[in-house]
C-alpha cells in the first residue's frame, strides 16, 4: 500500500511541477477585447477581427513577442472582462477622469473627435453653456462612452436619456424625435449609419466636443509588470523607428 500510495504521489508532484511548467511558458499570454467598432474594430469577410486600431494592436503585440488572442464582444462585456482578469487588454477605449483608475493605459491610437449631433432639420444653436444650462435634452447608451461624455461636460442628470440599445440606440431616439442630440465620434458616426442602413444625411455634426482624450490600447490593472514593460517598450522602439504613427481622425474617409 505505501508502495503505491508514494508512486501516487509521486504522480501528482509531477503533474503539479508540469503545470508550473506550461503556466511559466504561457505566462506572457494576454486575451484581447474590443467590440464592433468600424473603422476601429470589426469582423471581415473572413471572419477575422480588422480594422484601424486591430491593425496597431497587432503590430504592437508583435513586436512585444506577446501571443494573444482577440475577442470581439459586446463593448459591457468587453469591459467587464477586461477589469477582472489578469491577462486582460480592451481597445479602442477612450480614456477618461472616470475610467483612469481601472486600466493601465498603454497605447495611444488617436486623438478623439467627438462631436454633436442633431436632426437635419433642428436649426437651434448648439453651445457648450446651452448644454450645462439643460437646454437640451441627449441620448446616450449605457456603458458606452457617449453617457459619459455627456456627464463629463457637466450636463444636468435629468437631461441625460441613457439607452440600451447599442450601436443605433441613441441615433434613433433622436431622429424620432425622443431626444434633441446624441454625440458620436466624427468618422464613426458615418460608417455605422451606412453599416446600419440609414441615411447619413439624417443628422448633422453641430458642435466639436471641448474634451481632451483620445482612443488607447489599455490593459487590466492586475496586468503583469512584465507584459506591461514590453508593450510600452515595443510601442517607444516602434515610434521612435517612425513605423508607427497616430491614426488621424480629422475628418470622415
Amino acid at each position: 500500500m505505501n508502495k503505491f500510495r508514494y508512486i501516487k504521489i509521486g504522480m501528482l508532484l509531477s503533474v503539479a511541477l508540469m503545470c508550473g511548467a506550461f503556466r511559466g511558458v504561457f505566462a506572457q499570454d494576454v486575451v484581447v477585447y474590443t467590440e464592433h467598432y468600424p473603422p476601429f474594430n470589426y469582423l471581415n469577410e473572413n471572419g477575422e477581427v480588422d480594422g484601424l486600431a486591430t491593425a496597431k494592436v497587432k503590430q504592437i503585440l508583435d513586436a512585444a513577442n506577446i501571443t494573444y488572442d482577440i475577442h470581439m464582444v459586446p463593448w459591457p462585456r468587453a469591459m467587464q472582462l477586461s477589469k477582472t482578469q489578469d491577462n486582460a487588454l480592451i481597445y479602442t477605449i477612450t480614456r477618461t477622469p472616470s475610467r483612469e483608475k481601472d486600466f493601465h493605459w498603454l497605447v495611444p491610437f488617436a486623438p478623439t473627435n467627438f462631436h454633436v449631433y442633431m436632426r437635419a432639420g433642428d436649426n437651434r444653436e448648439m453651445t457648450s453653456e446651452a448644454l450645462r444650462a439643460g437646454a437640451y435634452t441627449g441620448s446616450c447608451i449605457v456603458s458606452d462612452i457617449s453617457c459619459e461624455l455627456l456627464a463629463w461636460i457637466g450636463m444636468p442628470t435629468e437631461k441625460i436619456i441613457p439607452n440600451l440599445k447599442q450601436s443605433t440606440g441613441d441615433f434613433r431616439m433622436v431622429i424620432a424625435r425622443r431626444a434633441d442630440f446624441y454625440v458620436s465620434e466624427f468618422v464613426v458616426n458615418d460608417q455605422l449609419r451606412k453599416l446600419e442602413g440609414y441615411d447619413v444625411s439624417l443628422t448633422k455634426p453641430v458642435m466639436k466636443l471641448d474634451v481632451e482624450t483620445g482612443f488607447y490600447l489599455a490593459g487590466s490593472r492586475e496586468l503583469s509588470t512584465d507584459v506591461r514593460n514590453k508593450i510600452r517598450t515595443a510601442y517607444g522602439a516602434l515610434l521612435d523607428s517612425g513605423a508607427y504613427s497616430l491614426l488621424d481622425l480629422t475628418k470622415s474617409e
